[in-house]
């Protein structure tokens, strides 16, 4: 068969923990069809991610009105947390259709090459978690933190979240003065009954980003030991910044926390933060079309 009887098309996902997004674009970049699913993070649950993945793929098929069992000239590129780790990427990939050729790549990287256009950029993520991935001009990338809520993320709403938490409960145990954070979390948590009943029991990364918010607006009203958090948590991130190296390219942010702590990060850094040019789902399109790198992340 000919390119003319199968057009081009790009099935690109951007693939998260609570949710999964998918976009089919035609061979000039257009998008077609857009959709929503489940959560596709292939570290935590292959069958689910590629459960989402299919969900995706018939949505997606039914708005354009194709038929999903075509995939003759189908391009598929993902950016996923996890998927740089060879077995939860095979395990996935195995799962869904054979499709005429795949990109995968991780999360970040889709977002990094989104915001810059498949340029060299910086990108720091600020959410539950934190990241920070920088492109170079020789296609290689590097990724920092990232690492988790337990032992990484510094400066994320997890990692602010945690330590209010703490904070709350050394004031319980008494080693640790009153304040105005302590007795909020201790709300939130549901007082003396909520321990009880186990509320800080099997915490996830989610359960505790919960709590930051009670940091940035404490912080705000002048609670002191909300200030320092925060303050520190801009510090972290300060550091992260640093250790890209990327004065010389430009710097994006993004995140559900980007907002709120990008004026203190640029006072910090004291260099401006860009808009990014494109989200994740641009980012997978990009190097499905061979506008941009494949993920070639650097392990030095």
């Amino acid at each position: 068969m000919t390119d003319i009887d199968h057009p081009p098309l790009y099935f690109c996902v951007d693939a998260g923990a609570t949710r999964s997004r998918g976009q089919l674009y035609d061979g000039s970049g257009t998008v077609i069809a857009s959709a929503e699913a489940g959560p596709a993070n292939a570290s935590y649950d292959s069958e689910e991610a590629a459960d989402s993945l299919l969900d995706l793929w018939r949505d997606l098929n039914a708005a354009a009105g194709r038929d999903p069992q075509d995939l003759s000239g189908v391009t598929f590129a993902i950016g996923g947390a996890g998927l740089y780790v060879q077995g939860p990427r095979e395990a996935f990939l195995a799962r869904g259709p054979a499709f005429a050729a795949v990109f995968v790549m991780s999360d970040g990287y889709a977002a990094l090459i989104g915001a810059g256009g498949g340029r060299p950029c910086a990108l720091v993520t600020i959410g539950t978690g934190v990241a920070g991935h920088r492109l170079f001009a020789d296609g290689s990338s590097i990724q920092r933190d990232a690492w988790g809520w337990i032992v990484g993320d510094r400066g994320s709403g997890s990692w602010m979240g945690v330590r209010a938490i703490r904070h709350a409960l050394a004031v319980r145990d008494r080693i640790a003065a009153p304040s105005l954070l302590a007795e909020a979390v201790m709300a939130q948590i549901g007082g003396v009954t909520g321990l009880l009943e186990g509320a800080l029991s099997g915490l996830t990364a989610h359960r505790v980003a919960a709590f930051a918010p009670l940091v940035l607006d404490l912080a705000e009203k002048g609670c002191p030991v909300a200030a320092a958090i925060l303050a520190r948590a801009v510090g972290h991130l300060t550091d992260l910044v640093g250790s890209l190296d990327c004065a010389d390219v430009p710097l994006y942010l993004n995140g559900g926390l980007a907002p709120v702590m990008q004026p203190r990060l640029v006072e910090r850094i004291g260099r401006p933060v860009q808009d990014a040019a494109g989200d994740p789902l641009e980012g997978c399109l990009l190097v499905a079309r061979g506008e941009a790198p494949p993920e070639r992340m650097v392990f030095e």
